[in-house]
């Protein structure tokens, strides 16, 4: 009988982790299923019911599940202790395990990506849980400072008394309308949108999270939107002569290390990459024609 996976989430109908996740497992020859699983939050218990059952070998969680999955299992890995979310549950001896491979993701990414954070200023821009493992990351790799920036400031606030407490990062907090951000893009070595904006189908898919104007050519512009691969964000940086770094290499290490802990296999990344990059070309063709 086939193993099975799957990624819990609502809405789940943007997700490309079963395309990617199954190429990696028949790649690797492993009998198993990976599913999407669309779960209201009260249904969520029962998802994790299900892996510790064995009835599901694992699960990747998202929106907006997190926080529940880091309540509910039994031990949190290091990551997912420091970000308070889970975003992949396993059962190892009886005991439901959570931890948390955003952090990884954003960091391999930005290290592939051939940018050394050692003693650079960061501007990021967001404070949801993927500014958190962007700042988390940004830490550990030795960033000298970083720089918070959301619509609702006191979010901003508490990601960067969060990251103090813990973290040798220098770490301050803006309003996204703060005139004195202009000064702090202006400083930055790399800068991070964790925001929907730009993202295809969302608020502003035509819009940038700052000005344009903002972009310079000493920058690396890491915008972790996948859909489209060329944000409006991405476009302006590569005008302007920065480097660029788009999601989709995010997305694809996270769900590889999630792989990684359940199977104890080494991920096959390009298979996935590729997988998620024929979806995505695949998706944008069908909204075209």
């Amino acid at each position: 009988m086939s193993a099975a996976y799957g990624v819990i989430g609502w809405p789940l109908g943007h997700t490309l982790s079963p395309v990617m996740q199954q190429a990696a497992l028949d790649a690797l020859g492993i009998d198993a299923v990976y599913t999407a699983l669309p779960t209201p939050p009260a249904q969520a218990p029962r998802r994790f019911r299900d892996v510790r059952a064995g009835r599901l070998a694992g699960i990747n969680v998202t929106i907006p599940h997190k926080r529940a999955a880091a309540a509910a299992v039994d031990d949190l890995a290091p990551a997912a202790a420091r970000l308070g979310a889970v975003n992949t549950v396993s059962l190892d001896g009886g005991r439901l395990c959570g931890d948390n491979t955003d952090l990884y993701g954003f960091a391999e990414a930005l290290r592939r990506g051939g940018f050394d954070a050692r003693g650079a200023r960061a501007l990021v821009l967001g404070a949801g849980g993927a500014a958190r493992a962007a700042l988390h990351a940004l830490a550990d790799a030795g960033a000298a400072q970083v720089v918070i920036a959301n619509r609702t400031p006191a979010r901003a606030r508490g990601l960067a008394a969060d990251l103090a407490a813990g973290a040798a990062a220098a770490a301050a907090a803006r309003d996204l309308a703060d005139p004195a951000l202009q000064r702090d893009a202006a400083r930055a070595d790399l800068l991070v949108n964790t925001t929907s904006v730009g993202m295809a189908g969302g608020p502003a898919p035509d819009g940038l999270p700052i000005p344009a104007a903002w972009m310079h050519a000493r920058l690396l512009v890491y915008d972790i939107v996948y859909r489209p691969a060329m944000t409006p964000l991405l476009t302006a940086a590569r005008d302007a002569g920065a480097r660029t770094l788009g999601g989709l290499d995010m997305l694809v290490l996270q769900g590889a290390a999630s792989l990684e802990r359940w199977t104890g296999r080494r991920a096959p990344v390009d298979v996935m990459r590729r997988a998620a990059r024929a979806a995505l070309d695949a998706a944008d063709t069908a909204a075209g024609g």
